[in-house]
């Protein structure tokens, strides 16, 4: 079943935070899955242990503490600052949207908050305003990663096979970018605030 901006929005009204987390984050419906790669109701639920297994074997973390989220799960994203920015299928590399893959691990979070610490330097200043956010809530963002050398080498030589078998076996057509998150608990109230900001905007 694919849900309509329409859908989510009545979603947005009627249920409350955790039950809504719970429809469109959590459990196993996939819009990039569905329209874009065209799978099967029958074979959705097979295709994204597939997913789940190459992220979670190839960065090692649990297979359970995988998830793919943003626009690429819903169809349309959630972020209160995107305000239900639908899924980019087309358009040029700025505009065409990412397939955003949640990890959480406390492990993988701390091996790289300690590698930022190790790594400060006036030279990423700028990169670490927002890591400090970050941090401050309980994930990193891939993209942070990138914007220093040493973890950036780290980060490519933990997802590079992931990424490469996500496209090989999964056919995923679009860019891949990731979060750490340091808990199920970071991560749950990550989300449950963005819903909160986009339930106001419907109301």
């Amino acid at each position: 079943m694919i849900y309509s901006l329409e859908d989510i929005k009545s979603d947005l009204d009627t249920l409350n935070a955790r039950h809504f987390y719970m429809k469109y984050i959590v459990k196993s419906y996939n819009w990039y899955f569905s329209e874009i790669l065209g799978v099967s109701d029958t074979n959705l639920l097979q295709t994204i242990d597939e997913f789940k297994d190459i992220v979670s074997s190839n960065i090692g973390v649990s297979f359970n503490n995988v998830m793919m989220v943003g626009s690429g799960k819903t169809g349309y994203s959630l972020s209160p600052r995107k305000n239900f920015k639908s899924f980019e299928k087309n358009g040029d590399s700025k505009n065409k949207s990412d397939i955003d893959i949640a990890v959480i691990s406390s492990d993988l979070f701390k091996y790289f908050w300690d590698l930022y610490r190790k790594s400060y330097s006036v030279k990423y200043e700028s990169v670490y305003t927002y890591i400090s956010r970050e941090i401050y809530r309980g994930y990193i963002n891939e993209r942070n990663l990138r914007g220093i050398d040493v973890c950036r080498r780290e980060w490519f030589n933990l997802s590079n096979k992931s990424n490469k078998l996500l496209r090989s076996n999964l056919y995923l057509k679009h860019d891949i970018t990731y979060r750490i998150y340091r808990s199920w608990e970071d991560f749950e109230e990550y989300n449950l605030i963005s819903i909160e900001s986009m339930k106001a905007r419907v109301i």
